[in-house]
């Protein structure tokens, strides 16, 4: 396999990235801490926010008091108490008035992909070309050619139809395209929601999208394979 610098700078080059693929370890209560690196000083708004931030180019681990959506931390494994969270979380979008009955908002976030509660000690959030091993889950914040062109090369060898289930746009970042990838071990994409995109603070033109370490190999090597389409609509783009 080629090593994750290399693989990292292929992909932001080829597909015109702005912010650099990101790498994603959930390590449980009873992994050791990773050895010589300190926890990022100072709080995030979310871990939305975490993977833009990561993305232009830092470094963060993180405990669950530094992520502020609690939410998020939830459906990430970190609270003991995740179904309270949850309950709280279902009156939230609610009151924000993204749902027109809490039986609708209650009907979103219950049925999110969410990781085993209780069972984070932390988030390792940086960009890939700084991991030693593939993590366990690669994200893209990428504008929506850039992830046509992610799912092509994810859908290269084998065709038929994606799946790409939403939460409604309720818990983007957490539940669709980290939960999922890691526990369904599938890609999938987010168009994010209103608290993923203001705590984030991308513009309306990026969602994200996330695959399971054990992919990026393929990824990689059929982005690759794909030059002579991508140079095609680069063509026709430049005639208009």
């Amino acid at each position: 396999m080629n090593d994750l610098k290399t693989i990292s700078d292929d992909l932001t080059q080829r597909l015109g990235l702005n912010f650099v693929p990101v790498g994603v370890n959930i390590i449980k209560r009873q992994d050791d801490p990773l050895a010589g690196m300190p926890f990022f000083e100072g709080k995030l708004k979310s871990y939305c926010e975490a993977l833009t931030v990561a993305g232009k180019g830092t470094t963060l681990l993180l405990k669950k008091e530094q992520m502020g959506c609690k939410l998020g931390t939830a459906v990430l494994g970190f609270e003991e108490l995740a179904e309270d969270l949850l309950e709280d979380g279902v009156y939230e979008k609610f009151e924000a008035g993204l749902f027109g009955t809490e039986e609708a908002s209650a009907e979103t976030i219950k049925k999110s992909v969410c990781l085993p509660k209780g069972e984070t000690q932390s988030a390792l959030i940086a960009p890939l070309e700084t991991f030693s091993e593939v993590p366990q889950v690669v994200v893209f914040s990428a504008d929506s050619e850039q992830v046509m062109w992610i799912l092509y090369a994810i859908n290269f060898d084998r065709g038929g139809v994606m799946n790409l289930p939403q939460s409604g746009g309720a818990l983007g970042g957490c539940a669709d395209i980290t939960a999922y990838p890691i526990l369904r071990g599938e890609a999938n994409v987010t168009f994010l929601g209103l608290g993923c995109r203001i705590k984030s603070g991308l513009d309306g033109c990026h969602l994200m999208i996330g695959l399971p370490g054990g992919m990026l190999e393929m990824l990689h090597a059929n982005i690759m394979k794909m030059e002579k389409p991508m140079n095609m609509l680069k063509k026709a783009q430049q005639k208009a």
